[in-house]
């Protein structure tokens, strides 16, 4: 049977090594940032390096472009509400904290930021990057949605600069994406895949799982049967290596709301279901399925 690929996948990569500011990029930096034009508010919108200067804050913090270990993109990577970028490890490490989708983050994050230099605390708890970084903790209500409301986030600039590393909140601002249970594997929500047949009477939805080595180890498969919208998931085990094992089939039924021409004109509303489906959608009955298949199948290597 032909199949149409409407919502292909993306190839899987992996950073593994930090870029941070070294002493001589901050020094770099901070020359830039003697420029009088700073102080007129102005926004670089485009940049020729990622330790570009982005803006400086009215209260003189300074913001670069950054790459996804700090500046501006790291904050986005790993604390937007939108971000799907795949993070791991205990606690806060794999699981970060987002701000809010509403707002406007070139304006609300920086008065945040601001908000937090001029009227938090610093934070002397020992931590392992204690020589590059300082950390303040404190309060701003100077984001989309807070009604006045006041909320605590932490701050880290380089040490002995006012170049910001990161901002984000203690705790999410809007946390409504479910959580899920398993440890080392990610639902890698840029990596979904959809396609249907050519006479569109059946969709399928590849919803990959990966470890922090962003190998696929697990994949939920599911069908939809755009005539009745009828939808079954099935989960396909993977090796370790990311060959696929084998498939356990329905573990889970259910009716979606979907409209059959959306899908043939692959518009706006049917990426809007993908979307929200694949980010919102309860699987945890699948991923404990996952968590015994780890511990009985793969426990051992």
């Amino acid at each position: 049977m032909d199949h149409q690929c409407i919502y292909p996948i993306i190839c899987l990569t992996s950073t593994v090594q930090k870029q941070y500011l070294t002493p001589e990029l901050i020094q770099h930096v901070q020359k830039e940032a003697e420029d009088p034009i700073w102080r007129m508010g102005i926004l670089a919108a485009m940049k020729k390096q990622w330790y570009n200067i982005m803006c400086i804050s009215p209260r003189g913090l300074i913001h670069i472009h950054g790459n996804r270990d700090t500046g501006w993109a790291h904050i986005i990577s790993r604390h937007s509400y939108y971000s799907n970028d795949l993070y791991f490890g205990e606690g806060a490490l794999g699981d970060p904290s987002r701000f809010q989708p509403s707002g406007i983050p070139i304006f609300d994050w920086v008065q945040v930021a601001d908000d937090v230099f001029a009227n938090g605390q610093i934070d002397h708890k020992e931590h392992q990057d204690a020589a590059l970084f300082v950390k303040y903790n404190g309060q701003s209500s100077s984001f989309g949605g807070s009604n006045g409301l006041a909320k605590d986030f932490i701050l880290i600039l380089y040490r002995d600069t006012w170049i910001v590393h990161s901002l984000f909140p203690k705790k999410s601002l809007q946390p409504d994406t479910p959580k899920s249970k398993l440890r080392d594997l990610k639902r890698a929500l840029d990596y979904i895949s959809a396609e249907t047949t050519l006479v569109a009477e059946n969709l399928t939805i590849r919803i990959p799982y990966v470890n922090s080595e962003i190998i696929e180890r697990y994949v939920i498969v599911i069908y939809i049967n755009l005539h009745t919208m009828k939808g079954r998931a099935h989960l396909q085990v993977n090796w370790p290596n990311g060959a696929p094992r084998f498939s356990i089939h329905t573990l889970l039924m259910f009716d979606v709301r979907l409209d059959r021409a959306d899908v043939i004109a692959n518009n706006i509303e049917f990426t809007r279901f993908i979307n929200t489906f694949t980010k919102y959608g309860d699987f945890a009955h699948i991923e404990e399925v996952m968590n015994r298949t780890e511990k009985n199948l793969f426990a051992n290597g």
